[in-house]
């Protein structure tokens, strides 16, 4: 039987269905939620959620989000404060402050301190390193910028996208098919290069 709880400690267990005000631990990690192969526990957060696991550093350093199973199983809607961040398979509507973000589909404000790397953005994303989507639709403010497929703008020192529609403002701004602006020393689309700015 699942259960709604009004605090809970993360990583959440499987018997908890739904957290509706307080989340506080180490993170949410899917090999402590999903047992069996092909299972998909799909667990709710709405409140506030703090995490404080003290290794986030070292699991940003090691983490490699392209390897992570790219399915969803927990989402938060609220306040995320983390000393870590969000690996694979964890959504969120509303903001987040962390050192990564390797979620899957984040819908709001997410700011951090090395990297964001998700599946899906709707919103406005700032990193100090860098920000990749396969799909983004907003801003992204990085000093790299990568996503598959852009519906906004991009700023940063080094912009790319594959599907471009909008803006990219920075040194070098590449993409494959373009239907808006680059600006920057040197813009690359799949028609033209030019300096300063291309179309």
């Amino acid at each position: 039987m699942q259960k709604t709880r009004l605090i809970a400690l993360t990583p959440l267990n499987g018997k908890i269905d739904k957290v509706n005000g307080l989340t506080i631990g180490l993170g949410f990690d899917s090999e402590h939620i999903i047992k069996e192969q092909n299972v998909k526990l799909h667990q709710k957060v709405n409140g506030l959620n703090i995490d404080v696991n003290a290794l986030g550093f070292l699991l940003w350093m090691f983490y490699d989000p392209a390897k992570g199973e790219n399915a969803e199983f927990v989402k938060i809607n609220g306040l995320t404060i983390s000393a870590a961040g969000y690996l694979r398979g964890v959504s969120h509507n509303g903001m987040s402050i962390s050192l990564y973000n390797y979620g899957h589909t984040m819908n709001g404000i997410s700011g951090t301190l090395f990297t964001t790397y998700i599946e899906k953005g709707n919103g406005i994303f700032v990193s100090s390193l860098g920000v990749y989507s396969k799909e983004l639709n907003g801003m992204s403010l990085s000093v790299f910028n990568d996503a598959e497929m852009v519906r906004g703008i991009q700023i940063g020192g080094y912009n790319a996208g594959d599907d471009v529609k909008g803006l990219q403002i920075g040194l070098v701004n590449t993409s494959k098919k373009l239907k808006g602006l680059q600006i920057g020393l040197w813009n690359k689309n799949g028609k033209r290069s030019l300096p300063i700015i291309n179309f």
